[in-house]
């Protein structure tokens, strides 16, 4: 399968106020690009998946 390249745009919540993101994930589909960014934000940040919320999900052309 080959790996596309997906657009996630969303808000964290850092400190007591959401933040809004835009990150370029790359991905076999739309759900794997999700769990990716969760560990991602999880990995780096230290956040649950309750403090990030994905307000859309689009695959790019590369």
């Amino acid at each position: 399968m080959e790996e596309k390249l997906f657009l996630v745009e969303g808000k964290v919540k850092m400190g007591f106020q959401w933040t809004k993101f835009k990150k370029s994930i790359k991905a076999i589909s739309k759900k794997m690009a999700i769990e990716k960014l969760f560990c991602e934000f999880g990995g780096n940040h230290k956040l649950k998946r309750f403090q990030i919320k994905i307000d859309n999900v689009v695959e790019k052309s590369e």
